[in-house]
């Protein structure tokens, strides 16, 4: 019997995003396989090279990014739980990182 533990429907994106580190050392490119209001999917070239947590910007050209952190990967696919909103203008946390469309 499966269980589904998500607490939110996903839904189907396929967009290329940006994952990088607050100390800038990792910055590289993924796609969002899909979102959920609370984490996504997404696929990475090199999922061991990632740490644990990570900031996800779903617009390569903006300031503000979802704090993620891993939950599961398998092969080059990973699931991240998004933790708060980061706002790098500010510095500012805010929120439980839910996602909201734009």
């Amino acid at each position: 019997m499966d269980f589904e533990r998500r607490q939110s429907d996903r839904t189907s994106t396929n967009r290329t995003a940006s994952i990088r580190t607050a100390d800038g050392i990792i910055d590289e490119t993924c796609v969002v396989c899909n979102l959920s209001e609370g984490g996504a999917k997404l696929l990475v070239e090199e999922p061991k090279r990632l740490p644990t947590e990570f900031i996800l910007f779903l617009r390569k050209s903006s300031t503000v990014g979802r704090r993620c952190q891993t939950i599961w990967h398998i092969g080059n696919k990973i699931g991240v739980r998004f933790v708060s909103v980061l706002n790098q203008d500010t510095h500012l946390h805010k929120g439980s990182g839910v996602w909201a469309p734009e």
